[in-house]
C-alpha cells in the first residue's frame, strides 16, 4: 500500500514539474534566446463556422502550415493557437465534408490576432450562399449530410471510441424520447417498457451500466418499484439538446460509474449560432384506431377521454451580445396507443396428460386489452456569459415531468394441468395439433381489472466554468440532479380479480399461432356455461401496490490540462478531481383485500357484476374477441370507500 501510493505521489510530482517546466524556446522561435522567444511569437485566435446553417463548429482542425502547431475548435467554434511564429503565416482549416481553406495571416510579434474562418461546400452548396434553391430533397439531403458529417468528423479526432450525432440528424422524433433518437446509433440497444423505450444498453450491457449526463453532470432517474440504477428515458427531451455523444470506451478522466459506456446530452447555447433563432412546432399524434376527436373510452378510470391531442415545441436562441447568451427551450407530447395483447401457452408435462416435448398441448389463453396515455413536458434555460476571451462560464437548467395511465384488463382461459377427470364419469383431456378437450373440472376462467398511474419528474441545475488559452485548459463544475417517481393509484385499486363461479371443464378448438378459433366453457353437469356472463364469476381480491421513490445526486468536479508543443504530435497532461453523492429514498407498499360482498360474508360467492365497465364496454379487443365482460377498478375502489367490506 505505502509503495502503491509513493508511485502515485510521483507520478503526481512529476507531471506538475512538467506541466510547470518552461517550454523549450528552440520550439517557438527556431533556436531563438528564451527572453527573445516571447517577442518573436504571437497568438491566433477566432471562430470556425458553417456560413450556410449558420452553425458553429466543433473539432474543426486548425494548423499553421509547415508547422506541428495545430488546434481544435471548442463546442463553440473557438479556436486558440499559441507559440506560432510571428510574421506571416498559411492557417489550414479542415472539418469534415466542407471545403478545406488555406488562410494567410500576419501575426504580430507578442501580440495576438483575430481570424474568423467562414466555410462552406461548393458541391452541396453552391458558388453564391446568400442565395439557396431548394427542391424537394435538399432539405432533407443537407441535413442527414450534415449529421453525418460531424459523426464522422467527432470520430475522427476523438481520444476514444465515440459517436457524435446532432439532434436534428433524423428529423422530428415521435414524442421527443431520446431513446427514440438513440436507438438508430451502432452498439445501441434499447429496452422498452409496454411501446416506450425507457433504457439504453451500450455494448450489450444492461442500462444500469450506462450513465447519462448532461453537458457533462450526472443526471437521475428515480426508479420504478425497487431501486435500479437505470436511467428511465421518460425524464429526457431530445427538444433542449444539441448533440448527443456516446462514448464507448472510457477514458481516465471519465466517472467509474459508466462500466458500459456514457450519454452525454449537450443542451443548446447561443454561443454556437451566429444570430438569434426561434422554431416553434405544433403537432397532433393519433393512433389509427380513434382516428376522432371525440372522447372515447378509456379503461383507467372508465371514462371518455380524448385521444388526439395538440402537442408543441419551441426553441429560442439569441446572442445578446458577442460575450452573453441565451438559450430556451420548451416541450409538450401527448401520446395515445392501443396495447392488444394475445398470448398461447403451450405444457410439454402436466399430471396425467399424455404431453411431451414433441408435442405439447395447449393449455392456456389469455387475452389482454390495455389502452396508455402519456404526457411530457420539458422545459429548460441556459446562459452562457464569455468572462474573458478565453473564459465561458455557464448556468443550465431544466425540468423534465411525465404523467402516464394505463388500464391493463386481461382474460384467461385454462385447461388445466391434470388430464383426469375431477368427477367420476367425467371427460379426460384429449388434445392434438389445433385443439385441447380439458378434463372435468380441471379448467379455470379468469378476469382480472388492472390500472396503474405514473408520476414523475427530474430537475437538473449545473454551472460550468471553462478557461482555455491554448496552453492551460480549466474546467469546473457544480451540478445537482433530482428525481421522483411514484404510483399513487388515485380513486382506483392496482388489480381486481375474479373467477370462474363453479368447478368448469374448458376445450380450444381450431387454434392457430395467435388465439384459438372457439373457446367452450362447461360445467361439471356437461352444461355450457356463458363466460360473457359476470354471473358465472366470483369476486375474490382486489390490490395495491404503491411506491413514492426520490433520487438526488450532486457533484462537483475540477480538472487542470497543459498541453505541450515540443513532440511532432499533440501532448498533454491532466490531472483532476471529482466528488460525487448520491441518495435514493424508496417506499414501497402492497395490500389485498378480500371482497366481502353486500351481506359482510366471505363465504358468499359474491359476483363481481355491480363493478363492470359502464363506459369501456362493447369494445373490440382484437383477435376476434369483442364484448369482453371487463371488471372496473375504479367502481370497486369507490364502493369500499362508500362501504367498507
Amino acid at each position: 500500500m505505502k509503495r502503491e501510493n509513493s508511485i502515485m505521489s510521483a507520478s503526481l510530482a512529476l507531471a506538475l514539474a512538467l506541466a510547470f517546466a518552461p517550454q523549450p524556446a528552440a520550439r517557438a522561435a527556431d533556436g531563438a534566446p528564451a527572453g527573445a522567444a516571447a517577442q518573436s511569437t504571437g497568438t491566433v485566435t477566432g471562430r470556425v463556422q458553417n456560413v450556410v446553417t449558420g452553425n458553429y463548429l466543433q473539432n474543426a482542425r486548425i494548423s499553421v502550415k509547415g508547422t506541428d502547431v495545430i488546434a481544435y475548435t471548442d463546442q463553440f467554434g473557438v479556436y486558440r493557437l499559441v507559440n506560432v511564429r510571428s510574421g506571416p503565416i498559411a492557417l489550414e482549416v479542415f472539418y469534415t465534408d466542407l471545403d478545406p481553406q488555406v488562410i494567410t495571416v500576419d501575426v504580430p510579434a507578442g501580440g495576438s490576432v483575430e481570424q474568423n474562418v467562414n466555410l462552406t461546400s461548393k458541391a452541396r452548396y453552391g458558388e453564391k450562399q446568400d442565395i439557396v434553391k431548394l427542391d424537394n430533397f435538399v432539405v432533407s439531403s443537407d441535413r442527414e449530410t450534415d449529421g453525418k458529417a460531424t459523426a464522422i468528423n467527432e470520430q475522427r479526432f476523438a481520444p476514444n471510441i465515440k459517436n457524435v450525432l446532432a439532434a436534428d440528424a433524423f428529423g422530428d422524433v415521435l414524442g421527443g424520447n431520446v431513446g427514440e433518437f438513440l436507438k438508430f446509433i451502432p452498439g445501441l440497444s434499447t429496452e422498452y417498457s409496454e411501446v416506450e423505450i425507457v433504457g439504453i444498453s451500450v455494448r450489450g450491457l444492461g442500462s444500469d451500466k450506462t450513465s447519462f449526463t448532461s453537458d457533462g453532470a450526472s443526471v437521475v432517474s428515480a426508479a420504478g418499484g425497487a431501486a435500479s440504477r437505470s436511467f428511465n428515458m421518460n425524464v429526457s427531451s431530445l427538444n433542449n439538446i444539441s448533440r448527443v455523444e456516446v462514448t464507448k470506451v472510457p477514458t481516465p478522466a471519465t466517472p467509474a460509474d459508466s462500466l458500459a459506456g456514457s450519454v452525454n446530452m449537450v443542451s443548446k447555447s447561443a454561443f454556437e449560432r451566429t444570430r438569434a433563432q426561434f422554431n416553434f412546432g405544433v403537432n397532433l399524434v393519433a393512433n389509427s384506431e380513434n382516428l376522432t376527436f371525440k372522447k372515447t373510452p378509456h379503461t383507467n378510470g372508465d371514462h371518455d377521454t380524448r385521444k388526439i391531442l395538440p402537442g408543441w415545441d419551441f426553441d429560442y436562441t439569441k446572442p445578446i451580445t458577442k460575450n452573453f447568451g441565451i438559450a430556451l427551450t420548451g416541450f409538450q407530447s401527448d401520446k395515445y396507443n392501443e396495447q392488444h395483447l394475445t398470448t398461447m401457452l403451450h405444457n410439454a408435462a402436466g399430471t396425467s396428460t399424455g404431453a411431451t416435448f414433441a408435442k405439447p398441448y395447449l393449455q392456456q389463453h389469455t387475452l389482454q386489452d390495455g389502452p396508455r396515455s402519456q404526457r411530457r413536458t420539458a422545459f429548460s434555460f441556459k446562459a452562457d456569459w464569455r468572462v474573458s476571451p478565453n473564459s465561458v462560464l455557464s448556468f443550465g437548467a431544466q425540468t423534465n415531468n411525465y404523467v402516464i395511465y394505463i388500464g391493463t384488463q386481461s382474460w384467461a382461459t385454462s385447461a388445466g394441468t391434470v388430464g383426469t377427470s375431477s368427477i367420476a364419469g367425467g371427460v379426460p383431456l384429449t388434445y392434438g395439433d389445433n385443439f385441447t378437450v380439458g378434463a372435468t373440472g380441471r379448467g379455470a376462467v379468469t378476469l382480472s381489472g388492472g390500472a396503474q398511474t405514473f408520476l414523475g419528474d427530474t430537475n437538473v441545475a449545473n454551472l460550468n466554468y471553462r478557461n482555455d488559452d491554448g496552453r492551460w485548459k480549466i474546467e469546473s463544475g457544480v451540478n445537482t440532479s433530482t428525481s421522483t417517481r411514484e404510483r399513487p393509484n388515485p380513486g382506483h385499486y392496482s388489480g381486481l380479480s375474479a373467477a370462474n363461479l363453479n368447478p368448469v371443464r374448458v376445450s380450444f378448438a381450431n387454434a392457430d399461432s395467435d388465439k384459438p378459433g372457439s373457446i367452450k366453457v362447461y360445467d361439471n353437469s356437461n352444461r355450457e356455461v356463458d363466460i360473457y356472463d359476470l354471473k358465472n364469476y366470483r369476486l375474490n381480491t382486489a390490490s395495491t401496490a404503491p411506491y413514492d421513490n426520490a433520487s438526488i445526486f450532486r457533484s462537483a468536479n475540477l480538472n487542470l490540462k497543459r498541453r505541450f508543443n515540443f513532440f511532432p504530435f499533440p501532448f498533454a497532461l491532466q490531472v483532476g478531481g471529482f466528488q460525487s453523492n448520491l441518495g435514493v429514498d424508496t417506499r414501497l407498499g402492497s395490500g389485498t383485500y378480500t371482497y366481502n360482498g353486500p351481506d359482510g360474508d366471505p363465504l358468499t360467492l359474491d359476483s363481481p357484476e355491480p363493478f363492470a365497465m359502464q363506459v369501456y364496454k362493447n369494445q373490440d379487443s382484437f383477435y376476434g374477441f369483442k364484448n369482453v365482460p371487463w371488471i372496473s377498478v375504479n367502481r370497486a375502489f369507490v364502493a369500499n370507500q362508500n362501504n367498507p367490506r
